[in-house]
């Protein structure tokens, strides 16, 4: 296809010869990014991991091409992953992620699924589709003799700077009478304390242990897709990695985007409205916009404080092109937070 091979670098558009491994999908670029050369798959291996353990990773990609892309929806060959959320749609140099879980309960020993990811996009001149399917390949060995329940310290959605905590079980089953974990180790900035207390084991198990994570009150906004490592006395496998799951909420957060983009450019004349929902813990008013200019403003409405306040972004073009601005906007409990505003003004001659 004349587009494809236009847009690609020359070797992968090429046959393959007798003998010859095939050429690498040019999809896997929007992984390995376009200044470096893509492996076959792209590999990500959780190592060994306790029975019954629940793991997350986010793949990250980036559209590095000259036209926008649709992301086919992505399913694992195996039920013990499953895409947890994808990016369906990016534009040109927009970034997005494929999010998997690992859930070790449904395996034994060593295990490798393969997730397909199709990307398709359109020639901008003749609209015919071209497309490319990407490898994932998520490795992981589930250790029969070690078991984690439930399998992951889940959070769930944190208040930001409120406390939270989690615990889990770790059970031995092997043949070593005195297995012992020995130290924890975890990121101070996200959690207050990881505690670790021996507890009395289970049938069929020589040793058992309740560890319990506490969230830091200042931990940063965003996902907690840490881990906690467990050392051990086993010189087989000295650590063991417990994971993360949930999220610190911001104390103001905005949605759907804190990127408000008019996606059609708008004519001299006229004016185009977005709207973007701002969320906090507790009630509160919009005291200001900063930023505004260049054809982009904010009306405030004289409306009661709430835990929720919709903010409507005007654009009315003052020059044609790109305009691009940051708005800080200011609320009444000393909360803050930014909208990136990216809008095009069209002459209508």
């Amino acid at each position: 296809m004349k587009t494809l091979t236009l847009m690609l670098p020359l070797v992968l558009a090429l046959p393959v010869a007798a003998g010859q491994d095939p050429p690498v999908p040019w999809a896997n670029k929007f992984f390995s990014g376009k200044d470096q050369v893509p492996p076959p798959v792209i590999l990500h291996d959780f190592g060994t991991l306790p029975k019954g353990t629940v793991k997350v990773y986010r793949f990250p990609m980036t559209n590095i091409y000259g036209v926008p892309m649709q992301v086919k929806e992505p399913s694992a060959s195996c039920g013990c992953v499953s895409v947890v959320e994808y990016t369906g749609k990016m534009g040109p140099l927009e970034t997005g992620h494929v999010l998997v879980e690992l859930r070790t309960a449904g395996f034994d020993g060593y295990k490798s699924v393969k997730i397909p990811v199709t990307f398709v996009g359109r020639d901008p001149k003749t609209d015919e589709p071209f497309f490319s399917t990407a490898l994932l390949e998520i490795r992981a060995v589930s250790r029969a003799d070690v078991a984690i329940n439930p399998g992951a310290l889940a959070f769930g959605q944190v208040p930001a700077g409120q406390k939270a905590e989690s615990t889990v079980t770790v059970t031995y089953s092997g043949r070593q009478p005195n297995w012992q974990i020995t130290e924890v180790g975890y990121r101070k900035e996200l959690f207050e304390s990881v505690a670790v207390a021996r507890v009395p084991a289970p049938r069929g198990s020589t040793a058992a242990y309740q560890v319990t994570a506490k969230v830091n009150p200042t931990a940063p906004a965003g996902p907690l897709e840490e881990q906690v490592v467990l050392k051990t006395n086993d010189p087989a496998v000295p650590a063991l990695t417990l994971s993360v799951t949930g999220a610190v909420q911001a104390a103001l957060s905005v949605h759907p985007s804190d990127v408000v983009k008019f996606v059609t450019a708008v004519e001299f004349g006229q004016k185009g409205s977005r709207s973007v929902t701002l969320q906090a813990g507790k009630p509160f008013k919009v005291k200001a916009v900063e930023g505004q200019g260049d054809g982009v403003s904010v009306t405030l409405l004289p409306v009661p404080a709430s835990k929720a306040q919709v903010l409507t972004v005007d654009f009315a073009p003052e020059k044609v092109g790109v305009v691009k601005k940051t708005l800080t906007v200011k609320t009444d409990t000393g909360e803050a937070v930014k909208l990136t505003v990216e809008a095009v003004g069209k002459d209508p001659q």
